[in-house]
């Protein structure tokens, strides 16, 4: 009975120990897993260009057909819309290393600030006068079409952080 008793409690000893060392699953509140998931994520740079790709598409789509006036309010509308997103874009590059780690992507962001300031101080919208294609309300190309070009910049940026 003893041998029985030493057996069985050999058995369930050895039992417990396989399925503490040899078991797929990990236990997320384990120290070392929590560990292991974090040095993971500090190696891997959050990717701004997957995450503000389909954003600037999204909030674009249409802009460059309705800001052919730039007078309109549907115009108006779109590059609020664009700079919305692109603000958010810039607090996340600069909590991501900032203009060091995407030098094309902040200077495309620069280009459209400044074509919005532009559009902002020439009171653009609802002046009939921003219609005419010698008027300083023009340079909203610059935010209509560089969003396309902000994704691209944001691409670019990534793949030269990557690689370094």
């Amino acid at each position: 009975m003893n041998r029985t008793i030493s057996a069985l409690a050999a058995t369930l000893a050895l039992a417990g120990t396989l399925a503490a060392c040899g078991g797929d699953k990990l236990d997320p509140s384990s120290p070392k897993q929590s560990v292991s998931t974090k040095a993971s994520a500090a190696a891997k740079p959050k990717k701004l260009a997957d995450a503000y790709t389909d954003k600037l598409e999204a909030v674009s789509d249409g802009s460059v057909a309705d800001c052919q006036s730039p007078s309109s309010t549907a115009c108006s509308n779109d590059l609020d819309a664009i700079m919305t997103v692109v603000d958010d874009l810039q607090n996340d590059i600069d909590a991501n290393g900032g203009a060091a780690e995407y030098p094309k992507s902040t200077k495309q962001i620069a280009q459209m600030r400044a074509a919005h300031q532009k559009y902002q101080d020439n009171v653009c919208e609802g002046d009939p006068t921003a219609d005419d294609p010698n008027s300083n309300c023009w340079g909203i190309s610059n935010i209509t079409i560089g969003s396309t070009t902000l994704t691209l910049s944001l691409k670019t940026d990534e793949l030269t952080r990557e690689a370094q």
